[in-house]
């Protein structure tokens, strides 16, 4: 299928309005494609709904980025101010009465508003301006509470201007697809208004999986990603590249460090640099750099001026901020004098214990470089009184062999005796997990939050490594500790999952997802076909009939089916 757009290199987001511009492809939903003229016709009529409304704020929360696109635009065109939260825990803690999403579990279903646009309204479309549209996006709060900052469309034209000025030629009439959400920045201007201000056309699918990336990059014949460190690293070599390299023009790559490592592992896969944009979400876009060239240091995008403060803190002044003030990072910085930089680590990461200053940057990379362990977190925890540091380390093959041939007393202890002169003994952390997978939000962020549950006593659940959630479907992705104390004694010498805590965990987390309230009837049509032992990752997919008040479940491996059965709930 040809998915070519009409795409121009000048930036403005008023092209899918313009009458004198032939419809062109914009978006590609569920296998189709859909107009430009599709588009603008439902903007106007969910304008025309919302018009209605008095309400003079929104939030917006949508898995599907054309169904997200439609209702921004159309907040924009009735003058409404969008509030975008991270996920879906984020929803009411807004300060929004009227919100909108393509689940009506999180608000009013925008296609529904759509639909009862009366079929002979006369909506007239405006061009948007710079001074009428606004929007808050959130912070991802991976350092604590979700902060609201305010964007205006100037702002955010800004940068779409200076994106397509670096890689529009590069990107040029390829399908934009990506792994994270638009519900923040990054997500925002590259696969939502990057695309819209100069006619690409962008997937409205959030490929979270690996697999489901390179299914979507094969249907087409260009494909840019827009994707996280996190997701990157989880795209092994087993991967069909041969197969879908041919079909790629560029890699993106924000909201975190893309490690060394990674960068050049995907780059031999695909033949493509990635090209990694540093920012946050107060500051927008800072700087880029591609690893694996002659430098790796960050080159400022066009528009932004730095420099750095006598407290090593990078400072920069841009069109991307509210302001023409200079605007103080929380990155310490090394400032060359060609205005290329390096970041020395964050400036906010640092923790006192015992008066002692500890960069938990410096711990993490510590760690990281040690034989066993292949990444690191770390974060500062205040435990009667006594603040010390715990450590979440994924473990290579040489790693978790050793661990468990020595047992997990004397692992910890052979770390630490490596980590002897490398870091402060004040450092050392006090408290250690081991998992398969950093734990990471929609954004491929890890979060304090998220280390810190890995702390809570008791395990009794599998750790969710990734959650991919469609209305009343759900796929989680689930690595199985060995220290789940349900295979105490089951059996000695060869520890095996009880079946009924397979169907135990199928109920419990399907209620973490699904509103399911009644008390369990009774299950059909189990069945066991594999066993799961101790360090399983398995592959969890929940599917809840509301109506019947059923729920199906299935676990998978690599290996195999392993269980599935349906569950039945009193209505």
């Amino acid at each position: 299928m040809d998915t070519t757009a009409a795409y121009s290199q000048e930036a403005n987001m008023n092209k899918w309005l313009d009458s004198n511009t032939p419809a062109y492809d914009f978006a590609f939903q569920q296998d189709r494609l859909i107009s430009s003229t599709e588009f603008a016709a439902q903007v106007a009529a969910l304008a025309h709904t919302l018009a209605a409304h008095d309400e003079n704020a929104i939030c917006l929360f949508c898995r599907d980025a054309y169904w997200f696109a439609v209702a921004l635009f159309a907040a924009w065109q009735t003058g409404k101010i969008v509030h975008l939260p991270g996920d879906e825990t984020r929803v009411h803690a807004t300060p929004c009465t009227l919100r909108l999403s393509d689940d009506e579990d999180f608000g009013l279903n925008i296609s529904d508003l759509i639909v009862a646009a009366p079929a002979g309204h006369q909506y007239l479309l405006q061009e948007i301006n710079s001074t009428a549209c606004q929007l808050y996006i959130y912070t991802s709060g991976s350092s604590g509470e979700p902060k609201a900052i305010r964007k205006s469309y100037a702002q955010l034209l800004a940068e779409v201007q200076a994106l397509e000025s670096l890689f529009g030629a590069q990107v040029a009439d390829s399908v934009i697809l990506s792994t994270v959400s638009q519900q923040h920045l990054y997500g925002l201007l590259f696969r939502v208004l990057w695309p819209i201000a100069v006619g690409r056309v962008f997937a409205a699918e959030t490929a979270f999986f690996p697999e489901h990336l390179f299914a979507l990059s094969l249907a087409h014949a260009k494909v840019s990603w827009v994707a996280s460190p996190a997701h990157y690293k989880r795209m092994g070599e087993h991967l069909a590249w041969h197969e879908v390299a041919p079909h790629l023009a560029a890699l993106f790559s924000s909201a975190g460090v893309l490690g060394a490592e990674v960068a050049r592992e995907i780059s031999q896969r695909s033949a493509l640099p990635i090209q990694e944009i540093f920012g946050s979400s107060e500051t927008g876009g800072v700087a880029w750099r591609t690893q694996g060239a002659q430098s790796a240091a960050w080159q400022a995008l066009p528009d932004v001026a730095l420099r750095v403060n006598q407290d090593g803190a990078l400072e920069i002044c841009s069109a991307h901020l509210p302001d023409t003030q200079w605007h103080t990072m929380d990155d310490a910085a090394n400032l060359a004098s060609d205005g290329s930089f390096t970041l020395l680590g964050r400036l906010d990461r640092i923790v006192k214990i015992e008066e002692k200053r500890i960069a938990l940057v410096g711990v993490e990379q510590a760690l990281a470089h040690l034989p066993e362990v292949d990444d690191a977190a770390v974060f500062a925890a205040n435990e009667q009184g006594r603040q010390s540091l715990n450590a979440v380390l994924v473990l290579n093959l040489a790693g978790n062999a050793l661990l468990a041939q020595l047992g997990k007393t004397a692992f910890i202890k052979l770390l630490k005796k490596q980590l002897t002169g490398q870091i402060e003994t004040l450092a050392l952390p006090r408290r250690w997990r081991f998992v398969a997978a950093l734990p990471m939000n929609a954004q491929g962020k890890t979060t304090q939050a998220a280390l810190s549950a890995l702390f809570m006593p008791a395990v009794l659940l599998p750790q969710i490594v990734a959650e991919q959630v469609n209305g009343a479907q759900c796929q989680l992705q689930l690595h199985v500790k060995a220290d789940i104390a349900y295979f105490a004694g089951h059996f000695p010498g060869t520890p095996i999952l009880p079946g009924v805590t397979q169907i135990h965990w199928a109920a419990q987390l399907a209620r973490q997802y699904f509103a399911i309230t009644g008390q369990f009837q009774r299950m059909d049509v189990i069945k066991f076909q594999q066993i799961i032992q101790p360090g399983a990752e398995l592959s969890l997919q929940l599917d809840w009939d509301e109506t019947r008040q059923r729920l199906s479940f299935a676990y998978t491996s690599s290996q195999g089916a392993h269980s599935s059965g349906r569950l039945v709930f009193a209505a």
